[in-house]
């Protein structure tokens, strides 16, 4: 009996100290961490032997507190992998633009650098290297028909001027040939007149 009479002298006079720690803990009203409660309640609380006396109210308290920290905790948690989940759709959706950034730089790359003419890909350099070499060499060609056009057209003239003199030396020959012809016949008619006034006589 004394033993227990004693035990609850010493739950009383803790549930009175822990009542005025909660009262002076409301007045405070300062948040602390789960350690730190759990070491108030401990330092709060009476020693019997090798027991610690708690008051229930405030051991139900302490444990609201811990499961409300647990799901804060949880839900912190979950807001964090829902916020994850998010940043990796984003990060998927902009290696994607990056993606297309790319191909679209390395296109303009190669268009900067290339060029198509009848379904052939050209590089710059070499399509400008291709067109130097043909107009030169049609320069080239160009210029060699005009020199052949220039020997021809000579050459025609001196045809031309050489026909043309042949042809005057023709008319010319054929001209005294008809003049000649002309005065032989005269000739063989007067010859002719002669004879037959020699006849005649």
């Amino acid at each position: 009996m004394k033993k227990t009479t004693i035990f609850l002298l010493i739950c009383l006079a803790g549930e009175g100290a822990l009542a005025q720690n909660t009262e002076s803990q409301e007045e405070v009203q300062q948040p602390q961490s789960l350690n730190e409660q759990f070491n108030q309640l401990k330092d709060n609380s009476e020693t019997f032997k090798t027991y610690k006396v708690i008051k229930e109210t405030e051991l139900n308290a302490f444990w609201k507190t811990v499961q409300d920290s647990v799901g804060n905790k949880e839900q912190r948690l979950s807001e964090a992998q829902q916020l994850i989940e998010v940043q990796k759709k984003e990060l998927t959706k902009l290696q994607e633009v990056i993606q297309e950034k790319d191909t679209q730089l390395q296109e303009k790359e190669h268009a900067g650098t290339h060029i198509t003419v009848m379904g052939i890909d050209f590089l710059k350099d070499s399509y400008i290297l291709i067109n130097i070499v043909i107009i030169s060499l049609l320069l080239i060609a160009m210029a060699i028909l005009l020199y052949k056009f220039k020997d021809n057209n000579r050459i025609a003239r001196k045809k031309s001027n050489d026909y043309e003199r042949l042809d005057g030396e023709f008319e010319n020959y054929k001209r005294n040939a008809l003049e000649k012809q002309m005065k032989l016949r005269r000739d063989l008619q007067t010859a002719r007149n002669r004879l037959d006034d020699i006849r005649s006589t």
